[in-house]
Parts: structure tokens; sequence; C-alpha cells
């Protein structure tokens, strides 16, 4: 079940009513007043959410779903293979905790695929879409540093 976090902002004589709701990992509702955002964190990570390479190297302006429309993936850049060729990437870096699904199983979005450990404390890491999950990229114990890939959902 998803959690909202409700806020109220003011500037100068302007005010605003927030509400935030996580929809799955890295993908957020955001309602200002009556109009609603859908907001990945994924591209907000990206250097240059205009433009993205192509498999074949060439550059598509409108980013990782341009990309993903001609066939092409993004590579080099945290969370933008999650949104386009299907990797979880780490977010954070940490320590592999545990391992909850095997290649073959099947996963929706918001399911918990594998927890990490960051400063003590046990993050549970999520898919960010439905499918099945192609390959496992790492074992309990590894390190991991932002961007490496966790998993493979295809």
């Amino acid at each position: 079940m998803s959690r909202t976090n409700k806020f109220k902002l003011s500037i100068g004589n302007a005010h605003y009513s927030i509400d935030i709701s996580e929809r799955a990992y890295g993908l957020y509702d955001v309602k200002v007043n009556d109009e609603t955002f859908r907001i990945s964190v994924a591209d907000m990570l990206l250097p240059s959410p205009q433009t993205a390479v192509t498999s074949s190297g060439t550059t598509v302006a409108g980013g990782p779903k341009a990309a993903a429309a001609v066939g092409g993936t993004v590579t080099g850049v945290p969370g933008a293979a999650a949104a386009v060729g299907g990797a979880i990437k780490a977010a954070m870096p940490g320590t592999v905790m545990t391992i909850k699904v095997k290649a073959g199983d099947a996963v929706k979005a918001g399911d918990v695929v594998m927890a990490l450990e960051t400063m003590k404390m046990e993050n549970p890491i999520k898919s960010n879409r439905a499918g099945k999950v192609k390959e496992i990229m790492v074992q309990p114990g590894k390190f991991v540093n932002v961007g490496d890939p966790l998993i493979v959902i295809e």
C-alpha cells in the first residue's frame, strides 16, 4: 500500500497543497493543487534528460524513452538502464544482504527483490516494473556502488 505525504507550501502570496505518493520504486505521483505529475527518480538522475544514445551510437532527442522507441539503450548513467534496458541498478552504495528472487521469477512493479545494507540500515530494493527476472548480477555479501546493475528484468 502506498503512503501519501502531504505538504503545504507558501511562496510569497502563492499557496500550494502538495501530495506525494510512491507508485513503485523510483516512481511517484506528485499532486500540486489539482494537477498531478508522474515523476521518475531515474529521470532526475540523467545529466541531460533531453538526449540519449542508441545502441548504434546515434544521439536521440527525448531521453531514454526516445532511445527505447528506436531500439537503443542508455548506458553509463545511473538509473537510466532501469527505465530503458530492464536492469534494476543500485541507487546507493551498500552491501547486498539478501536476494528474494531467482532467475525466471515473475515480479510486479514495487515487489521487493533484494535488500542492501547501507550505513547499518537494511534498505529494500524494489522492482521498478513488471516482468520476469532474466539475470541476477550480484550475490549476497557483494559491495555495490551507485549505478551498478543488480537484477535484469525482461
